[in-house]
C-alpha cells in the first residue's frame, strides 16, 4: 500500500475530509468502491481491536429526540467484532455482512445504503464515523447528512422512502425549494409537489420490502393504478407509464 497513492496517510486524510464535509458522499463512495485499500483501512481498525482485545471508544452523537443531549453509540463496532452476538443489526437474520465492506453496502427490506438517498447517506456516514473514531478522535464531523435525513423524514412519505423514488425526490423536487424559505412553508411546498408528481388512482402501496415506486420512460414517476392479487408470499402493485401508457407490475415477497 505504501508504494501507491492509497497509502495510510492519503486514506486517513481522505476519510477525515469526508467526515468533516470537505468531500461529498457520492465521489467519496465511488472512490471507496474503486479502491479496496480504503475499505482495508477501516477493516484494519476493527481487526486491531480484535487482535489486541482493545476497548471501544463510543462516539457522542447528538440525541435525535432530546435536543442538547448526547447518546454514545458503540453498536456498529460491537457488531463488527462479534456479529453472532448482535442480531439486531442483522434484523433477525444470520450475519451476512461481517466485514466493513459488507456492512457499508448492505440492503435489507426498508434499510438501504444507497448513498443517493437521505436515509442511506446518513447511515453510511454514521457508520464510517464510528469506525474511524476508534482510530482518531480528532475529527469535527459535518452533520449535513443527518440533517438532510431528518428533513426527509418530515417530507417524504413512508411509501416513497428508499429506492428510485427517494432518489428522484432528493434530486428533482427538494432542490426546487431553497433553504432560504421558511421551514414550515418549505415543507408544505415539497409535500404538495411530491403528491403532484407521484399520482395515484387508488390509495398508495403498502410495500413489504423497501419502496419500489418505478419511474417511467421519461424519467418521471409512474402513476399508481392499484394493488395486484396476492399469490402466496408474492405481492404485486400495478403502475402506468404516462409517457407511453404501458403498465408495469412491481412484485415483492414477504
Amino acid at each position: 500500500m505504501s508504494n501507491s497513492l492509497y497509502d495510510y496517510a492519503y486514506i486517513d486524510n481522505l476519510i477525515k475530509s469526508f467526515l468533516e464535509g470537505r468531500i461529498d458522499i457520492i465521489p467519496f463512495k465511488e472512490e471507496m468502491d474503486a479502491h479496496d485499500e480504503i475499505y482495508g483501512f477501516l477493516q484494519n481498525i476493527i481487526d486491531q481491536i480484535k487482535q489486541e482485545n482493545g476497548s471501544i471508544t463510543p462516539f457522542p452523537f447528538p440525541h435525535p429526540a432530546r435536543p442538547g443531549e448526547l447518546f454514545h453509540s458503540t453498536e456498529t463496532i460491537e457488531y463488527l467484532l462479534n456479529p453472532q452476538s448482535h442480531p439486531s443489526l442483522a434484523y433477525g437474520l444470520p450475519p451476512s455482512h461481517e466485514s466493513v465492506r459488507q456492512l457499508l453496502n448492505y440492503e435489507y427490506r426498508m434499510l438501504t445504503h444507497n448513498v443517493k438517498t437521505a436515509s442511506g447517506a446518513s447511515s453510511f456516514f454514521n457508520q464510517v464515523l464510528v469506525i474511524y473514531h476508534q482510530y482518531c478522535q480528532n475529527v469535527v464531523p459535518s452533520w449535513q447528512y443527518s440533517e438532510a435525513y431528518s428533513f426527509a423524514l418530515d417530507v417524504i412519505p413512508q411509501y416513497l422512502s428508499g429506492g428510485e423514488a427517494e432518489v428522484y425526490i432528493q434530486r428533482e423536487i427538494i432542490p426546487l425549494f431553497p433553504q432560504t424559505m421558511k421551514k414550515t412553508e418549505r415543507k408544505k411546498a415539497i409535500k404538495a409537489k411530491i403528491k403532484e408528481e407521484f399520482k395515484s388512482e387508488k390509495g398508495y402501496p403498502c410495500w413489504v420490502q423497501s419502496s419500489d415506486w418505478p419511474l417511467g420512460s421519461d424519467g418521471k414517476p409512474m402513476t399508481y393504478v392499484k394493488k395486484g392479487k396476492r399469490i402466496g408470499s408474492k405481492y404485486s402493485w400495478i403502475f402506468r407509464d404516462e409517457a407511453n401508457g404501458t403498465l408495469t407490475v412491481v412484485e415483492q415477497f414477504d
